[in-house]
């Protein structure tokens, strides 16, 4: 039997999990702590999950939220519809996909999954009920490189407009432009006027990650997640942004750029408190 592309690669992924996952089991090793990976989006976070998984060994669970089939679930319970589109994270009833995914984290943390990962906001539950009992971590990078690859894969999903400038009008823009501040403030629609608030929220929560790693910088990554849950990384690259270039003017990117402002305050605040953290080589 010849398998096709998205099998060969599906298979590849789990080959590498569960050798992972058993030698973790044959020689006691893991991680040294239960660990929440807030999986914010196209920040090299499908990779990261592969990694993180292959270090559980295997008398101990994962609780993976996965991205689509939490959205085609919150459709059918809410709509009667099975479609991955219409609760979309950016879209419209996003709300009722995040609720749905913080209902299936609060299950696992209850089941004491020892490694949760997903598309989680840090919800006011979240920061109350299992910080502590588990360490918080992400990665993060570019704000405008990362909005930019997330508008790449939505035009190619077609949830938005392949014209820049129609895209940087829409409510679908100001989501790309605000992720790190919706997902850190716990808050996934952020009016104008709210984002102050929201983001201070946001610059309080970078606080309680244990971990923030940055994919401009991988190898401080595997380093800081060794010194802080004991176990070594290997990391494969996947799910790269599909599609052409975003052509983007100059004049375009700078006005990203001012989109970005919340989540570009967030993304220097975590490069300064990981600048002090355990692992981090001096320059």
């Amino acid at each position: 039997m010849t398998l096709h592309e998205p099998d060969r690669d599906r298979t590849t992924r789990r080959s590498r999990i569960y050798s992972g996952r058993f030698r973790r089991s044959l020689f006691g090793s893991g991680l040294r702590h239960p660990a929440i990976y807030l999986h914010l989006p196209k920040c090299g976070g499908t990779s990261l999950s592969e990694a993180l998984y292959a270090t559980v060994p295997m008398h101990k669970r994962i609780g993976v939220i996965d991205a689509v089939s939490t959205r085609r679930a919150a459709a059918i319970l809410e709509f009667g519809l099975d479609d991955a589109w219409k609760c979309h994270d950016d879209l419209e009833f996003g709300d009722l996909t995040f609720d749905l995914r913080e209902r299936i984290l609060t299950a696992h943390c209850c089941w004491d999954s020892h490694l949760i990962a997903g598309h989680v906001l840090l919800s006011e539950r979240l920061r109350t009920q299992f910080v502590g009992r588990y360490k918080l971590l992400t990665i993060m990078r570019d704000p405008v490189a990362r909005a930019i690859s997330n508008y790449r894969m939505a035009v190619v999903a077609g949830i938005a407009d392949p014209d820049p400038e129609v895209w940087l009008a829409s409510p679908i823009a100001r989501a790309h432009s605000t992720t790190f501040l919706r997902y850190l403030s716990g808050q996934n629609r952020i009016a104008a006027e709210q984002e102050p608030a929201a983001l201070d929220r946001a610059l309080s929560a970078l606080e309680l990650f244990s971990l923030i790693g940055f994919l401009e910088d991988v190898e401080g990554l595997v380093r800081r997640f060794e010194a802080v849950f004991g176990a070594r990384l290997v990391l494969h690259r996947y799910n790269e942004a599909k599609g052409g270039e975003a052509r983007l003017t100059a004049e375009q990117i700078d006005r990203l750029r001012v989109m970005c402002a919340s989540d570009q305050a967030l993304y220097d605040r975590a490069r300064a408190l990981m600048a002090k953290a355990p692992g981090h080589a001096a320059a």
